[in-house]
């Protein structure tokens, strides 16, 4: 487990967040753009998806409540990975309930399969419009943060699909591409509105060089 730089992941005090990944290898989900692929080429680990058993303990041993985005190198959620590892996860999560654990993923149906605790955020993964239908397939468990994640924007969503897939939401994070946005600023203006309209925050990451520092959180 590491403390992180990653905005959304900052503490309530404005301290950093912790990334941590009990399940270890090379995400098969082969997106184009995948950060952890590149440090993995980079650093020449190993590829093998594995169950790092001393990683599952960690956040047990930091007592200050942290936000920890749990599973920052791979989708837990992808067929390949074995739901036994994911259970285990939960379960030892409950053991340090003090902490908020951050969780994203682009198969949101297969979230249907696990009972998560209230300290949970389920969050899915939305690039643009081909993958709108993604927000449909939330959960929508009573007592949990769930959220999207416009990051990397890569096409616009159409306004009429906004309101209907956002209304149910308590978070929205916008971000572009790394390292050379291609997003548009209006693309990120139409998300705003509809989110304002909806009174759901918004975190704007800095990477998507957006004109206003917006970088709120879920009531929790």
């Amino acid at each position: 487990m590491n403390k992180t730089k990653i905005e959304w992941v900052r503490n309530p005090d404005g301290t950093q967040g912790y990334t941590s990944n009990p399940i270890k290898g090379w995400c098969p989900n082969n997106c184009p753009y995948c950060y952890a692929h590149r440090i993995y080429h980079r650093r020449k680990w190993d590829k093998t998806i594995r169950f790092d058993e001393k990683e599952l303990m960690a956040p047990g041993k930091v007592k200050k409540p942290s936000r920890i985005f749990v599973g920052s190198m791979i989708d837990m959620y992808l067929p390949d990975i074995p739901t036994v590892w994911v259970d285990r996860i939960l379960a030892t999560s409950c053991q340090s309930p003090q902490h908020t654990y951050i969780t994203l993923t682009k198969f949101p149906e297969n979230l249907l399969y696990y009972l998560f605790p209230d300290s949970w955020w389920l969050g899915v993964t939305v690039e643009g419009n081909d993958q709108i239908d993604r927000l449909y397939r939330l959960p929508h468990k009573v007592g949990t943060i769930e959220f999207a994640s416009f990051e990397p924007l890569l096409s616009p969503i159409s306004w009429q699909h906004l309101p209907g897939v956002l209304h149910s939401l308590n978070w929205i994070i916008i971000g572009g591409l790394t390292p050379k946005p291609v997003h548009k600023k209006e693309w990120i203006d139409d998300i705003v509105k509809c989110a304002d309209a909806l009174h759901i925050p918004v975190f704007i990451k800095d990477n998507a060089h957006y004109p206003i520092k917006r970088q709120e959180f879920p009531k929790v």
